[in-house]
Parts: structure tokens; C-alpha cells; sequence
């Protein structure tokens, strides 16, 4: 019997138990095709090893090895590991090490550091610099090697601590130079702009203050700049119950002000005039006017009454030599029976100081009688050419202006009792009202021109008024700025609905009111209430009209 060929396959094998070694293949022709595909494959395969082992050298693991080893080592992790594969990292080492030699610190240096800290030596940087996170961008090491003597020069000497300083080393001279700068030098100039912004830790806290501003911002229709200044030309007015309703003066009010310490919503104010009453009311506006309190003088018709700035007393005068000081809070008339050493017949004209010290009476020849309203005694006599019309005291109290026949504007130091300036007003007919400001003085002349003149030019200068004022067809009897100084209202007597307002910044006057239909009537007199709600405006009928500025409601 002939035997059968042997027949190998791998499906076989494992059946049949032969070995693979031991399976010799049956000899075949050398293909050329199947070699170069083999090699294709073979460098395929070294290619695919190469670029997975270094995949692992640089993400992974190197092959061969634990999953847990670094494909770098870092010289500051085991030196003892590294002696012992100085062989193997030729071959399988890492690629890169990354050399930390610059930021070891030898354990000798730490030493010599902490003792230079223990006692007390100076360091670089200065605590509060490595606070805030500044730090130097160069460190000079000589600085520690150098000492400064605080003591030899006298610009030296300002940096001293003490009194008993002298050698520092040079890094704390530096820090003390610094300091020198930022407090001379950085007080006088700008040097916001070198300032780091904050870091995102602290500015993270306003991120949701700022976020809710500009939400409110884009929410609103109203307009991104708010102007609260007065604007020229439109005067917003609104008519309010008079001041006086129920309790109308039987003649001209010839006096009315406001308490200039009372309520700016509701204003304490008096009426006065020829019915010989003195009145006072509580102002609420649109809901009408309160009756305080009122007062008879039998023998004396009012010609002009005052507040003696904010202490409750009131001075009233006429047409008498004597005149009365009415103190409201405590009920107590006192009667000055006239002026010690003057000869005046009538005091109807006179104004008082802002603080209510002092009172300025218009006198015959030229004369302003100062007295006192505390002690009521006569205080000084101020001489001037030809007769006086007016008088006023200046905004801080501190002087007395002054004009009448010759046309002429007259100030005088309250101190010394002297005249300091002296000017020619431009209109050149007499004078018969003046006012003024911290800013502006003005002038009234019987021709019906209000002069604005700056109150802060050079004394005995001749000078030009900032802007002449027109509008007025007869003499200007009465004017007044108001607390803030942006209004200035004149009236006239001696002409029916009289009256002007005049804006101060821009020099012009209101257009739209007063009206032809503005039941002014004459005008005797006029002010603002604090704060310039309110204009109160006392006419010939006994009437005190009160209007509303709504500017100044808010």
C-alpha cells in the first residue's frame, strides 16, 4: 500500500498536534511579487513601532515599559535613579530633561537667609511691594554692600524716620526715595496712568455692581447726562393760593422775605406794611398758606421790615426817627428810640448783614449808620459824596456797597471802617437800587438800567459792566438775586406789571414770564424762599402772590 502525502494547515494543526517547527513546507518556486510585498509590509511595521514608540515618549508610555513611568525625567526627582540607568537612557531614556539647576537653593544659603531675616536686615522688596504683588523686575544684589549717611546733606536729612537715623543700606535708601517721591512729587502730578489694573479676583466683586448700572442704563428712556442747571430763556412758573390768602394787607405790602432758616419746603415768611400789622405765615405751596402769627404797632405805619438773618428777630421801620426790634421766638418788642449822636427823622431805608449782626441805615448827607442789633448800640458812621439811595452788604457780610446821587458805587471794609474801591457806573444817572453776589454786583439807575458788573475786578479801576440791562421802561426800585445766585428779579413802582427776571449766567432775560396777562399789579416787593421754590411778590392791592419755581422743586 502506498502512503498518502502529509498535508499541513492551520486549521489542522492544533487537531493533529504536530508542531509547526517540525512541519517542513512544501518546496515551492521563488516569487518575486510576494518578496517585495513582504518587505512593504516589513518596513510598514517598523515604521508603525517607530512612531508608536515615540507617541509614548512624548504622551505616553515608552514601550517596554511600566505604564506608570514619565517618558521625561525631571533631575529633581530621583538622582540616585538616574546613576544607576546611565547606560539605558542612550537607548530608551527620555529624549529631554528639563534642567532646574537656577532655582535650587543650597541648604547653606537658606541658613545665611534666615539668619539675615532674624536679624532684622533689609530686604529687596519691602513688605507692603509683596502684598500687593509687585515685584521688581531687577534686584541689584551691590545694594545690600552699600551705606548711605542720612546726615550728610540737608536733602538727605528729610528722608530720616528719626532724629537719631543715620547710615541705612542702600536698598532701604532706594525705598526711602520712593517714598520721598510719592509723597512730593506724586502729590502735584498724575501719575494714575502707571497704576496696574486690578486683578481678576478684585475685580470680580464689581462685575455684578457694574452689570446691574449699565442693565438700568439700557432699561431707561431718560436721558444719559442729567443737566441741572437753569436754562436761559423758558422759566418754568406755577401760580400758587397767595401767601396771604384770608389775611390780605389793608395797604401796599411794602415789605416781604422769607426766614432764611426756615424749611426750604415749607418757608416761614413776613408781610409788612402802611396798615401798621406785622404778619408771618407757614408757605405749603399749592395747598395754600398758614396764619402764624401777626403783630400791631399803633404808632408806626411799616415802611420796611427785615429778618435779622437766621435768629428770629425782625427789624421794622418808617417814617420815625425811632424803630423796633421784634424778637418772634420770646414775644419781646424793644423800641430804640433813635440812633445815638444822629439827627434822622426817618429810617424808613435800611438793610441787615447776612448773619443779622449788624443793621445799615440809610442817613441824610451821604451817611450809612452801622449799629448793632445785639448790643443796639451805633458802631461806625461811613461818609460818601452826595446823597445816599441804596445800600446793600456784601454776600460773606464782610463789606458795605453803596451808591445814590453822584452815580457812584462805594464799598467799605466792615474791619477797618475805609473805603476799598470806588467806581463811576456807566449809566451816569442816580443810582436807586443795588444787590449782590459772591460773583456779580448790580446796579440801578432811575433811567431803568441794571448794570452787571463783576464783583471781583481791581479797586478804583474804571470799569465796564459785563452786561446793561434794558427791559426796564421807568426807575428800578427794588432788586434781588436769589440763594443760588442764577436769578436776579427787578421791579419798578411807578409801572404796572413791572417786573423782570434776568437768567445771571448768560445775562438775558426770561421771554416768557411775566406775561401781559401776569396779575402782577404794582410791585412794591419781592424775594426768593431758601433753596428758590418759592417767589413770594407783594403788590399795591395788600396782595402777596406766590409762585412756584419748578426748576427748583426737586
Amino acid at each position: 500500500m502506498t502512503s498518502r502525502p502529509e498535508f499541513s494547515s492551520p486549521l489542522t494543526r492544533d487537531h493533529s498536534g504536530q508542531d509547526d517547527s517540525k512541519v517542513k513546507p512544501k518546496n515551492k518556486k521563488n516569487d518575486p511579487n510576494q518578496e517585495r510585498n513582504e518587505a512593504k509590509l516589513a518596513k510598514l511595521e517598523a515604521e508603525e513601532e517607530e512612531e508608536q514608540r515615540l507617541t509614548n515618549l512624548l504622551f505616553g508610555n515608552d514601550a517596554g515599559e511600566d505604564d506608570d513611568a514619565p517618558a521625561w525625567q525631571d533631575d529633581d526627582d530621583d538622582d540616585e535613579s538616574m546613576d544607576d540607568d546611565d547606560d539605558d537612557d542612550d537607548d530608551d531614556g527620555a529624549l529631554f530633561q528639563i534642567d532646574r539647576t537656577g532655582e535650587k537653593v543650597n541648604s547653606e544659603d537658606e541658613e545665611e537667609e534666615s539668619d539675615d531675616m532674624e536679624q532684622g536686615s533689609d530686604v529687596d522688596m519691602d513688605q507692603d511691594s509683596v502684598q500687593e504683588g509687585q515685584v521688581s523686575a531687577w534686584v541689584d544684589d551691590d545694594d545690600q554692600n552699600i551705606t548711605v549717611s542720612l546726615t550728610k546733606s540737608d536733602r538727605l536729612k528729610k528722608l530720616r524716620s528719626s532724629l537719631a537715623e543715620d547710615e541705612v543700606q542702600g536698598s532701604s535708601y532706594e525705598q526711602k526715595l520712593r517714598d520721598r517721591y510719592e509723597a512730593t512729587t506724586s502729590a502735584t502730578s498724575r501719575t494714575d496712568w502707571a497704576t496696574l489694573p486690578q486683578s481678576d479676583d478684585e475685580s470680580s466683586g464689581n462685575d455684578s455692581d457694574e452689570d446691574l448700572t449699565s442693565s438700568k442704563l439700557l432699561s431707561s428712556t431718560a436721558p444719559l447726562l442729567s443737566n441741572n442747571r437753569l436754562q436761559p430763556n423758558i422759566l418754568k412758573v406755577v401760580r400758587c393760593p397767595d401767601a396771604n390768602a384770608g389775611h390780605y394787607n389793608s395797604s401796599t405790602v411794602n415789605a416781604v422775605q422769607f426766614h432764611p432758616g426756615s424749611d426750604e419746603d415749607e418757608p416761614l415768611m413776613m408781610t409788612a406794611g402802611l396798615d401798621k400789622t406785622l404778619r408771618f405765615f407757614k408757605i405749603k405751596g399749592s395747598e395754600g398758606s398758614e396764619k402764624v402769627h401777626g403783630i400791631h404797632f399803633p404808632n408806626l405805619p411799616i415802611h420796611n421790615a427785615s429778618f435779622l438773618g437766621d435768629t428770629g428777630s425782625v427789624v421794622v421801620s418808617g417814617r420815625r426817627s425811632f424803630f423796633y426790634i421784634y424778637d418772634a421766638v420770646a414775644g419781646k418788642i424793644d423800641k430804640i428810640p433813635r440812633i445815638q449822636g444822629r439827627t434822622e427823622k426817618s429810617l424808613e431805608k435800611f438793610t441787615t448783614s447776612p448773619d443779622g449782626n449788624l443793621i445799615a441805615f440809610i442817613g441824610n448827607d451821604g451817611y450809612i449808620i452801622v449799629f448793632e442789633a445785639k448790643s443796639k448800640m451805633w458802631v461806625a458812621d461811613l461818609k460818601m459824596n452826595g446823597s445816599a439811595r441804596t445800600v446793600s452788604f456784601s454776600a460773606d457780610g464782610g463789606f458795605i456797597m453803596a451808591s445814590g446821587s453822584d452815580g457812584e458805587v462805594y464799598r467799605w471794609d466792615l474791619r477797618t471802617k475805609k473805603c476799598v474801591d470806588r467806581f463811576k457806573n456807566e449809566d451816569g444817572t442816580i443810582s436807586s437800587c443795588i444787590s449782590a453776589t459772591s460773583r456779580f454786583l448790580a446796579v440801578g439807575a432811575e433811567s431803568g438800567v441794571v448794570n452787571i458788573y463783576n464783583d471781583r475786578s481791581r479797586p478804583f479801576q474804571t470799569r465796564s459792566p459785563v452786561k446793561s440791562i434794558m427791559n426796564m421802561h421807568t426807575s428800578v426800585d427794588y432788586m434781588k438775586f436769589n440763594p443760588t445766585g442764577d436769578i436776579l428779579a427787578m421791579s419798578s413802582r411807578r409801572e404796572k406789571d413791572s417786573l423782570k427776571l434776568v437768567h445771571v449766567p448768560t445775562q438775558t432775560v426770561f421771554s416768557n414770564w411775566p406775561t401781559s396777562q401776569t396779575p402782577l399789579g404794582y410791585v412794591w416787593s419781592l424775594d426768593f424762599s431758601p433753596g428758590s421754590k418759592f417767589m413770594a411778590i407783594g403788590n399795591d392791592k395788600g396782595k402777596c402772590l406766590l409762585y412756584k419755581l419748578s426748576h427748583y422743586e426737586d
